[in-house]
């Protein structure tokens, strides 16, 4: 990373301006673990010496949305932790969010550019989260033009000059999975990820089906033999277009308190709860899994136990429908949760949904054997009904 001004990364308070439009993406999964890295890679095209803003410089912003606790609780709000970090034109950035790796400093060594050294708000140069694992998390990501040491005051960037990447290695057993960061594409409000429903003449603002909206998408995943793969669901609550009805606010993405439930299906009008096995019969149960800020639960927290063990007990894969919903059905709405502890969200009925399948050891397909582990990420693109 080359930093061609020295500009010190400070902490920012919690607050964000309607008139701020940088360009931002989302890093849903962000795993932290001592045995676990998610290692983020950045990249910024935006170029302050060729722009009319009143700017000289850019930087990233970024902003941790992660788990109260080590528990990791379905239902455990996300608390919030934000700094910037300068950067310049064409430049990368590589870090492990876990701190793993280099105490979470850039990675390579990547230390500056000239005279210049990293200064950021956190020991050891590090870019990680700076709390204790196991931890579950998502990250936000922008790149703003600025001339004050305000972090999050600086100005909008163009849409499109921000690009990112995500690898959870696992350390321990020697695999890894990644995807892409999502960037919306969306030049007004630099905190709307939702999926958009625009007209299909139109550019989306999920273009690759990021995102899954309750009301007419859905989708659809392969089940590998639970005796073979594990298979685990990773979902992230999107903050929805609307304004709550019962009390008027806004919501965006920069919240850990969004809520959304999420269930398997025989049909594509999610009728029917269910999974279909190999012989095309659809195990029935009604079961929805409700999960707030962002969540990775094994397949068989979405099934009943007598269904789950009638679909093991035939040996083979399967496959189902997967569609979001909203808890209490207003979407951004309050939804409060009576049982103690006594608690209240912010209801949505879109997310970003990723299956991992996995085994640690030897895999046997029929027979043959794989050593070593096997992980295998899918992003859960959306299919519009």
């Amino acid at each position: 990373m080359k930093k061609v001004s020295l500009a010190l990364a400070v902490a920012c308070v919690l607050v964000w301006s309607a008139f701020a439009q940088a360009d931002t993406i989302l890093f849903p999964w962000v795993v932290k673990d001592s045995a676990i890295s998610t290692v983020i890679s950045l990249v910024n095209t935006f170029d302050p010496d060729d722009t009319d803003l009143d700017c000289s410089n850019v930087r990233f912003h970024l902003i941790y949305l992660y788990k109260k606790s080590t528990a990791n609780e379905q239902l455990e709000k996300c608390d919030e932790f934000d700094f910037c970090e300068p950067t310049s034109f064409n430049d990368i950035l590589v870090f492990d969010a876990a701190a793993n790796f280099n105490n979470g400093a850039p990675l390579f060594g990547d230390t500056g550019g000239g005279s210049v050294t990293y200064d950021t708000v956190q020991a050891n140069d590090s870019l990680a989260l700076p709390v204790d694992g196991p931890r579950r998390a998502f990250l936000l990501v922008n790149n703003e033009c600025y001339t004050s040491e305000h972090c999050g005051g600086g100005n909008d960037t163009p849409d499109g000059t921000l690009y990112g990447e995500a690898m959870v290695v696992d350390i321990s057993n020697g695999a890894a999975w990644g995807y892409r960061a999502y960037n919306p594409y969306d030049e007004d409000l630099w905190l709307n990820f939702f999926d958009n429903e625009v007209d299909p003449a139109d550019l989306p603002q999920d273009a690759y089906g990021e995102v899954l909206d309750g009301q007419d998408e859905i989708t659809r995943l392969v089940i590998q033999p639970p005796n073979v793969f594990t298979t685990k669901i990773f979902v992230t609550p999107i903050a929805p277009n609307d304004s709550c009805v019962d009390d008027g606010t806004s919501v965006n993405q920069w919240r850990g308190d969004l809520i959304v439930s999420s269930s398997l299906y025989c049909d594509d009008n999610t009728t029917f709860t269910g999974l279909f096995d190999m012989d095309e019969n659809c195990i029935s149960f009604d079961k929805k899994k409700t999960v707030v800020c962002t969540d990775a639960s094994t397949l068989d927290h979405y099934v009943s136990n007598g269904a789950w063990l009638t679909f093991v007990n035939t040996g083979g894969p399967g496959w189902a429908w997967f569609a979001t919903s909203a808890p209490g059905g207003k979407e951004s709405c309050t939804y409060t949760i009576d049982m103690p502890p006594v608690a209240s969200f912010k209801a949505t009925n879109q997310a970003t949904v990723g299956k991992l399948e996995y085994n640690i050891g030897v895999t046997q397909f029929d027979g043959n054997s794989v050593d070593g582990a096997v992980n295998n990420f899918i992003w859960l693109r959306a299919h519009n009904d």
